[in-house]
């Protein structure tokens, strides 16, 4: 678990197809770390390849100093991937300090896709103060913890100082800057056991992890070092490499189509679900816990076996609402990537919507004009709308950010979903839409000009990333029947 949420995350993130671009490999640049994030006491470093289903897909390089006041951490992840027939690379660049109990402290997280993403976070007692960087311009928001937590990278320090027996387990409080959710892990001391480790055979101590309903194994040697990590449900894999090994370069025709792997396939398969009403599956070999499934519009029938049924909006049933809609307040707040009240925000949402006062035909006029703006391309970022507007391109999660900064500019309720989309009715893809408050919330996708959007829409996470990683456990698991539908 010391790195491997951080790439469960950016897994989730390109299956919804969202990718972090860089042109140029730069493993360790000392010109970008910031002369705070500089430690002059006793460090070690430390190189690892990524794995999914045996097949190499990127490096890690992660850098921690000690000194008197704790600890500071340097990361660096690249992957090389094919998504829609195009092989892209992801870069992220994460530093943070901790306290001398290991808790974090403060972390930057830099990325960049053509343009340059950057998140800062500061920790205070209980209060994480997030601020975001676009367009040269500063987002900040305010985040409420329960517990000052711990962070990925120092998870092997935490299961030294703890002293763990074996057969003993714990719970920390965690926070994975990548996706900036918190909650609890569990960590649990195994015995020795001996593990394959690229053919050759190692021992190592078992410490088993679990964070956010997602389980990963560490192998640690007698220094707590690495051996091997393994999110068995992915089939991911961290394995310490040398340097050389690590950077050794990834031919496009080796490279991982990831958005195909992790797709989940119908058999038999449905009909195109646009020319559905209603449709109604069976959700296997995973639990409702963490997840979304009921709102407005998808019922969630039965608990075991999970049935879920989903029911197109009627429009013309709708009340009639004019413009601000004065409710669901929450809904209208900006935040770290929802810059609503931006003043390039709150442009051209007017640009688009004109001098519509009806909130059912202003919601029409963003859906077609987010579709229209933004070129389809797969594109590799944690996006934030201004951004978004900016590069004019993207995928779901960049038309879904867009959308929802825009509808909130004009004085709608809006919210992010993310779950899967059937796509003419062969495969389940992860994906990222939105819901409107129009006395229902109803689903909308910008990403394929549908308002509303149509049955083959299954929600399961609500919310901005850090609520999106719960739809993480279910990666790799889930199966998906159709039981029953209405053209």
């Amino acid at each position: 678990m010391k790195k491997i949420f951080g790439y469960l995350v950016v897994a989730a993130i390109l299956i919804v197809t969202v990718v972090l671009l860089l042109q140029i490999r730069k493993p360790v640049n000392a010109e970008f770390v910031p002369e705070a994030h500089k430690s002059t006491g006793e460090s070690r470093e430390e190189w690892a390849g990524i794995f999914i289903q045996g097949e190499r897909i990127g490096y890690s390089f992660t850098k921690i100093s000690r000194d008197d006041v704790g600890l500071t951490v340097e990361n660096i992840t690249r992957m090389t991937i094919v998504m829609m027939n195009q092989t892209r690379s992801l870069t992220t660049h994460v530093f943070a300090h901790t306290d001398k109990d290991y808790t974090l402290k403060d972390y930057s997280l830099e990325l960049r896709n053509g343009g340059h993403q950057r998140v800062e976070g500061k920790i205070t007692g209980q209060q994480l103060d997030l601020t975001s960087y676009s367009q040269g311009r500063e987002y900040k928001q305010t985040l409420t913890l329960k517990e000052k937590p711990y962070f990925p990278d120092a998870i092997e320090e935490v299961i030294k100082s703890k002293n763990l027996k074996v057969d003993e387990e714990i719970a920390i409080p965690y926070f994975d800057p990548t996706t900036q959710s918190s909650s609890t892990a569990r960590i649990k001391m195994l015995g020795q056991e001996q593990v394959d480790v690229l053919g050759e055979t190692k021992t190592g101590t078992r410490v088993e992890l679990s964070f956010m309903g997602i389980s990963s194994i560490l192998w640690l040697d007698a220094d707590y070092q690495l051996i091997k990590e393994s999110s068995p449900a992915m089939g991911l894999e961290i394995i310490p490499l040398s340097k050389d090994q690590a950077l050794a370069e990834i031919s496009p025709d080796k490279a991982f189509d990831l958005i195909t792997f992790f797709s989940v396939k119908l058999d038999p398969p449905t009909p195109d679900p646009t020319t559905l009403s209603y449709l109604k599956v069976e959700m296997q070999d995973i639990t409702t816990e963490d997840l979304d499934l009921q709102d407005d519009y998808q019922e969630l029938l039965s608990e075991s076996p999970i049935v879920v049924a989903s029911t197109l909006p009627q429009i013309a049933t709708l009340p009639d609402l004019t413009l601000p809609i004065e409710h669901k307040e929450s809904f209208l707040e900006p935040s770290a990537y929802i810059q609503c009240t931006d003043p390039l925000i709150i442009n051209k949402a007017k640009e688009l919507i004109g001098d519509e006062t009806d909130a059912t035909a202003a919601v029409l006029k963003l859906t077609s004009g987010v579709y229209n703006l933004l070129e389809k391309n797969p594109t590799a970022s944690l996006p934030s709308a201004l951004d978004v507007l900016q590069m004019k391109k993207g995928d779901c999660n960049e038309h879904a950010i867009l959308f929802t900064a825009l509808a909130r500019a004009a004085g709608i309720p809006t919210k992010i979903y993310v779950g899967l989309v059937n796509l003419n009715g062969y495969a389940y893809y992860y994906h990222a839409w939105c819901a409107v408050w129009l006395g229902k919330w109803v689903p909308v996708d910008p990403t394929f000009n549908q308002f509303p959007a149509d049955v083959g829409h299954l929600k399961l996470k609500e919310g901005e990333i850090a609520e999106q990683a719960g739809v993480l456990k279910v990666v790799g698991k889930l199966k998906i029947k159709t039981l029953e539908y209405t053209e």
